[in-house]
């Protein structure tokens, strides 16, 4: 394989490594962590965040507690998580960046916008995927290369590789907008997000949190310090339901 060519990054229900005849598609989850809703996105709107405008196709949530939709809503959680990013810009400049969960793709597209050196936007889901990418293109054109990609990953699996193949040192920012909903997956998101995060002294997780699904803050809170990750307090300005974690001395 020519070293210029991306090797595409397959997920596999047996976890077996394809062929490379198979590498241009990606494979479906083989497990449902999340129900699903698999309609296709019919909404199209715009979101002025800051400065800044962004166009998307997705559902838009208008009565959260209705839907089943995950990776194709808008929901609360990011709108929020993006809100603190334009806030707080500088958190993001220069840094590396993976979103877990990233659905329409929103928050790794302002993160983006707002001067980190690298975005990885991933989802485990492939029709999620494939909307997550209109909505980049739509937002970046080609322009970003390398520096703005979005890419399959399920949580706990084959994230060792994942993060070797992405950013080998580790990112310095892991994060995730409204993704801690299920009491299930919880500790599963936090291995995760610990393996992808360099290890740093001040490397972050950062979590926008709404209260669904039956977890608490407290549960968010309480994995986080399991894992060794310290809270830090948040900046002055709109950080309700902005949550983050960085690893200490």
């Amino acid at each position: 394989m020519d070293e210029d060519t991306e090797e595409p990054w397959i997920e596999d229900v047996d976890e077996e490594v394809h062929s490379n005849e198979d590498d241009d598609e990606e494979q479906p989850p083989g497990f449902d962590l999340f129900s699903i809703d698999k309609r296709e996105p019919v909404d199209e709107f715009k979101l002025t965040l800051g400065d800044i405008t962004i166009d998307l196709n997705g559902i838009r949530a208008k009565y959260p507690h209705l839907l089943q939709s995950t990776g194709m809503t808008l929901w609360e959680g990011s709108e929020k998580l993006c809100e603190y990013l334009c806030e707080h810009s500088e958190i993001v400049q220069g840094k590396t960046v993976v979103e877990l969960g990233a659905g329409l793709g929103l928050c790794g597209i302002v993160a983006h916008k707002h001067g980190a050196s690298r975005v990885i936007l991933t989802d485990g889901d492939t029709d999620t995927l494939k909307n997550m990418r209109m909505n980049v293109s739509s937002n970046i054109g080609d322009n970003a290369g390398n520096d703005l990609l979005c890419k399959q990953l399920l949580w706990g699996k084959r994230v060792e590789e994942f993060r070797e193949k992405w950013e080998p040192g580790g990112f310095d920012i892991v994060m995730g907008g409204d993704i801690a909903y299920a009491q299930e997956s919880l500790e599963i998101l936090f291995q995760t997000a610990m393996v992808l995060l360099s290890t740093k002294n001040g490397s972050t997780f950062m979590l926008s949190f709404v209260f669904r699904g039956g977890v608490t803050i407290e549960n968010v809170a309480d994995c986080a310090k399991k894992h060794s990750l310290e809270w830090v307090a948040p900046k002055n300005g709109n950080s309700e339901g902005v949550y983050v974690f960085r690893r200490g001395q």
